[in-house]
């Protein structure tokens, strides 16, 4: 009982001597409080000290051996199965992300991508060593899920031969490189390293040609009605884009992965209709983005692939556009087919002044046509959109759910298959609307999947959210002395407490 309150004492007096000091340090003030705090854990201490020493006694004997050698045993296995521990996790170890939106994963599209590699990629990041954390972080992520990945932190003030040969001119540049092909970094984060590995890996580069001649969205415009946007977002998934003039080239180039036609504005010539469906026979792929108002001469050649393209006006009476800042003319769509296109898609997409576009009945071309996605059942089709005030007439305009995308496919011989994907908008994609909601995401998606690269048709690596905690000086040590010291304090003094009662 003695020796319990000498160690009581001991304690006390110490936890007052930490508490005055802690409080000076907290308040920036050597107040009463911790004067009095300091006096009476000093005398505590002192007088549990004293007592301490005076009755205490040094036993050694048998059993005190015997113990002391049981514990020098179990500290040995103890750090023989964390040696035998370390030496595992250098050859099988696993990564975690454990932060809620998981910030710090790759995205599904990396990760496939990685998973799909059969060719060695080497990765070369010259940074200042002092600045490589972030950079080594994500290198060791693409390392982890690939064994065809190697990387390299090079200070080019260390290694300027190396520096030199790579051209690089400024630090926190990257260089990626496979089988003789090259790609420079100078902006490093997963899409642009993901794209660069696809760069360097792919056999050969597709072209998405876009049609012009009949006033069609300018990829190179960046008005708000301009297709750059979108076009630059095709490039970064490294794709070639370059522009077709049917009436000049008769005929699509050998070359052509997706044929792409948004929003004409005049009609086509009857020698450029049979130019584009001479392509398709052959297997091709053809994306078309049509506007109200369009003229008859596409919508017929449509209609030879089963794929009604209607004169009217999407309407969209639910309310759900005005939470987004616009009018029931701009119809939403939230809900998409069961389709490879729409794999891991979830997010609203919507089209400005849209028309329906739907399957017909009869099959004319032995090509199988299907729904995509459509709007909501407040929307209708609108016949007479002439009038300022539309409202829904039975028997005249088109019920709604509304169909606005279909897709028609026939599988030719040797199983190459021709598609052909209508859209009944073009200005979900245009520079105005296409950074909005998941229209970029869609858009870019429909070129991949037409593209016959499946693999890319995910939504692009996510943003960080800044949740940083603005924190007060005293709020930052009260932090710091709960966390680092209070918490291992009450642990040793737990242990130094058993230590003496087991005595």
């Amino acid at each position: 009982m003695k020796k319990n309150v000498q160690l009581a004492a001991i304690v006390i007096g110490l936890l007052m001597i930490l508490y005055s000091f802690v409080n000076f340090s907290l308040n920036q003030l050597w107040d009463w409080v911790s004067t009095v705090s300091l006096i009476l854990g000093l005398v505590l201490a002192g007088v549990g000290v004293y007592h301490q020493r005076k009755y205490s006694r040094k036993q050694v004997d048998r059993r005190t051996l015997m113990y002391g050698g049981t514990s020098a045993l179990s500290t040995l296995v103890f750090l023989g199965i964390i040696t035998l521990l370390a030496f595992l996790t250098t050859r099988h170890h696993a990564r975690a992300d454990l932060t809620e939106k998981g910030l710090f994963s790759l995205a599904p599209q990396t990760k496939k991508v990685l998973k799909d590699l059969n060719k060695e990629v080497k990765i070369w990041a010259f940074y200042k060593q002092s600045d490589a954390t972030m950079a080594q972080d994500l290198l060791d992520e693409y390392a982890f899920r690939s064994r065809y990945i190697s990387y390299q932190i090079v200070d080019p003030n260390q290694k300027p031969q190396l520096a030199r040969r790579y051209q690089i001119t400024k630090y926190n540049t990257v260089v990626v490189e496979s089988g003789g092909k090259r790609e420079t970094i100078e902006e490093l984060n997963e899409s642009n390293l993901t794209n660069a590995i696809i760069k360097v890996t792919r056999e050969l580069d597709k072209v998405v040609y876009f049609v012009t001649g009949h006033g069609e969205k300018d990829i190179e415009s960046d008005k708000p009605d301009g297709y750059k946007f979108f076009a630059d977002g095709i490039k970064k998934e490294n794709y070639i884009v370059k522009t077709l003039n049917l009436a000049e080239s008769k005929s699509v180039p050998e070359d052509c992965s997706v044929l792409v036609i948004a929003g004409p504005q005049a009609d086509f010539f009857p020698f450029e209709l049979d130019s584009i469906k001479a392509y398709l026979e052959k297997g091709g792929k053809v994306m078309v983005l049509i506007d109200p108002m369009w003229k008859p001469g596409l919508v017929d050649l449509l209609k030879e692939y089963n794929i009604q393209v209607d004169d009217d006006i999407v309407v969209d009476n639910s309310g759900i556009g005005m939470l987004f800042g616009m009018g029931p003319e701009v119809p939403l769509v939230s809900r998409y087919e069961k389709h490879e296109l729409f794999k891991d898609f979830n997010i609203t997409t919507f089209y400005p002044v849209a028309c329906s576009v739907r399957p017909l009945e009869e099959d004319r071309a032995k090509f199988t046509t299907e729904v995509l996605f459509r709007t909501s059942r407040n929307s209708w089709g609108e016949k007479d959109y002439q009038h300022r005030e539309v409202t829904f007439n039975a028997g005249k305009d088109i019920k709604g759910p509304v169909s606005l995308a279909v897709l028609s496919t026939k599988t030719l011989d040797g199983g190459k298959k021709a598609q052909l994907l209508v859209v009944g908008d073009s200005d979900f994609a245009s520079n105005a609307y296409i950074r909005n909601s998941g229209n970029y995401d869609l858009a870019l998606n429909m070129v991949n999947w037409m593209a016959e690269e499946e693999d890319l048709i995910t939504i692009r690596p996510r943003e960080f959210d800044d949740r940083r905690v603005n924190l007060t000086q005293k709020q930052s040590k009260t932090v710091l002395y709960v966390s680092v010291f209070a918490l291992p304090l009450m642990i040793i003094l737990a242990g130094v407490v058993i230590y003496y009662r087991r005595r």
